[in-house]
């Protein structure tokens, strides 16, 4: 005994609606990368805390912050430092985002175009600046001595969020600009308990 015609078209549309959704629904996830992946998916809470520290005889100056690149309404949390050579920042914290920068051009771009308060104008460029200006000098956010690429990094692959990032500047002659960063991530501690 066969099934009722109309029972055996539901059956056929539904698997084929089925398998359609699946497609759908897969497609734009595997042409994802595994880094891309991680990025969208790892949970974003908490804050970051970011260590500065130059190793090199100049200032270095520049803006960095996070910002969300999958919000199209994001607005980025952001400082601007100027490091004095041979020193280390202040621990700075910030709350933490899909996407970490330090002088990255899409962040520059967001803080410019949504008109945020930026509170050292000079400050608020592309890259890394060094300079061997004295403070209060007009060329002291000048790139005098030269600059370190601008850094880019994504929460789930480069970091996570309540972890510490350290930045080490230093020079370098065969880097471009003449200066480079080092890069640590420190992962936050495991939470302790008390015993039983």
């Amino acid at each position: 005994m066969g099934l009722n015609p109309r029972v055996a078209f539901m059956q056929r549309s539904t698997r084929r609606l089925v398998i359609l959704l699946l497609f759908g629904l897969l497609g734009p996830i595997s042409s994802c990368t595994p880094s891309s992946f991680l990025n969208l998916t790892v949970t974003r809470r908490g804050n970051i805390q970011i260590g500065f520290v130059n190793n090199t005889p100049f200032r270095a100056n520049f803006t960095f912050g996070g910002y969300d690149v999958t919000d199209e309404a994001t607005v980025p949390v952001f400082a601007q430092l100027r490091v004095e050579g041979n020193t280390t920042a202040p621990t700075q914290t910030q709350a933490c985002r899909r996407t970490f920068s330090i002088g990255g051009a899409e962040l520059i771009r967001l803080i410019t175009v949504q008109g945020l308060t930026v509170n050292d104008a000079p400050v608020l460029h592309q890259d890394i600046y060094f300079s061997n200006a004295p403070a209060g000098d007009p060329l002291a956010a000048a790139p005098t001595e030269g600059t370190a690429q601008q850094i880019v990094q994504l929460d789930g692959i480069d970091y996570q969020c309540a972890g510490v990032l350290v930045f080490a500047f230093m020079q370098n002659a065969m880097a471009p600009g003449g200066f480079e960063t080092q890069y640590t991530f420190v992962l936050p501690a495991p939470p302790t308990f008390p015993p039983p």
